[in-house]
């Protein structure tokens, strides 16, 4: 670890850092030996050279040689008791300060005309930060509204959604938009064999028989066709389509106008469970669907959830990262076939060394392409994978 205005630190007893796709910016832990703070209270302390940690500072971590966050010390927390003392540093990586910062606090209150990944740097450019696409976005959005009060990641992935696009931190001072299982895990993860422990977690309280998504497009998209308004004295104010006064229904006409729809049902949810959600932004009828079905997809792939351990972060020199397609072959949860890396968590501890735990779902969960068989295990025979990894190692 490198921390501005220090250089290179490595005293902590407790390391913890963790990528997730969709907590968007990568999330740090270090429990450390504080030599300033120690000097102080213990008669007997002998510390390294001194400093005394305070939030503000940048820091860059790395991992087996390879950058793997940038970002700021957010939080110091200080514990003292008779026998030790240490301070437990915290923060997040550089794209942190989209999640809770304005958008566009003094303006411009929407862009015209522009691609997400367009929008996307306009929006980052304040916080020094980079946006790199690895998918075709499709059409520019006509407009592209910008609430005051609203998040910049708010203002990103309202956009994103209609692109069914994921957006989330490369951890190092960059945003990357993307879709999800673009690359091969350097391993493949058994029990019994290589993991450690495994836990899972299915429900299905947040997914919904269907999934509505309404908005209003602009201009109805050229659906609805000229008509020049009825002005000379005497003619009808009405035509036969109209409704009669008083009535608050749209006439179909009207409708082309203000009512734009995107549906997409979950088939494994049996009973009647609609959920309605309204665009941040106009719609196109395409851009609606596809909000539609990833807001499902992605509500199905958190009901079924695994974490599970390992020993090291790597293997044969190459990291465990979150979006890798790992296969699993898990007896216990009953999963052979290949699963997503939503959320890795690299941890250090003097009592169990290094560990990566890592969370998987099914692979469809934010991309676009057909589900097709990869919700179904793999018609394979059942790997050897032998005996549980007993290996003792130095801590």
């Amino acid at each position: 670890m490198e921390i501005e205005g220090v250089g290179t630190f490595d005293a902590w007893t407790i390391a913890e850092v963790t990528r997730d796709l969709q907590d968007f910016a990568g999330t740090f832990s270090f429990t450390l030996r504080d030599a300033t703070r120690a000097i102080a209270s213990f008669d007997y302390a002998s510390p390294p050279p001194l400093f005394q940690m305070r939030p503000g500072p940048g820091l860059e971590i790395y991992l087996e040689g390879e950058l793997i966050l940038v970002g700021w010390i957010e939080n110091v927390d200080v514990d003292i008791d008779a026998e030790f003392g240490e301070v437990t540093i915290s923060g997040r990586d550089k794209s942190g300060d989209l999640v809770d910062s304005a958008a566009a606090p003094d303006g411009p209150g929407e862009f015209k005309n522009i691609k997400l990944e367009d929008a996307a740097k306009k929006i980052a450019a304040p916080f020094d930060l980079t946006v790199k696409t690895e998918i075709d976005t499709g059409e520019p959005f006509p407009r592209y509204p910008i609430g005051v009060a609203e998040t910049a990641l708010s203002a990103i992935e309202k956009g994103a959604r209609q692109r069914h696009a994921l957006v989330t931190s490369d951890g190092k001072g960059g945003i990357v938009i993307t879709r999800s299982g673009k690359e091969k895990a350097p391993g493949d993860l058994t029990l019994p064999g290589n993991i450690l422990s495994s836990s899972g977690h299915y429900s299905h309280e947040r997914r919904h028989s269907e999934t509505i998504v309404r908005g209003q497009s602009e201009k109805a998209e050229g659906r609805r066709k000229k008509r020049k308004a009825k002005l000379k004295p005497g003619d009808p104010a009405l035509d036969g389509e109209a409704r009669a006064l008083g009535d608050g229904s749209a006439t179909t006409r009207e409708r082309k106008g203000i009512a734009i729809t995107g549906r997409t049902k979950d088939p494994e949810i049996t009973r009647h469970r609609p959920k309605v959600h309204l665009t941040k932004s106009q719609p196109s009828k395409q851009g609606a669907q596809d909000e539609a079905d990833f807001r499902s997809r992605a509500a199905r792939a958190n009901g079924e959830e695994v974490t599970v351990t390992v020993h090291s972060y790597s293997v044969n020199g190459i990291l465990w990262k979150v979006n890798q397609l790992p296969n699993v072959n898990d007896a216990f949860q009953g999963i052979n076939r290949d699963m997503l890396i939503s959320r890795i968590a690299y941890r250090y501890a003097e009592d169990e060394g290094e560990i990566t735990e890592m969370t998987v779902m099914s692979p469809e969960a934010f991309d676009k392409k057909s589900v097709g068989n990869r919700r179904k295990n793999s018609k394979r025979g059942k790997k050897k994978s032998g005996p549980l990894d007993g290996t003792a190692r130095a801590l």
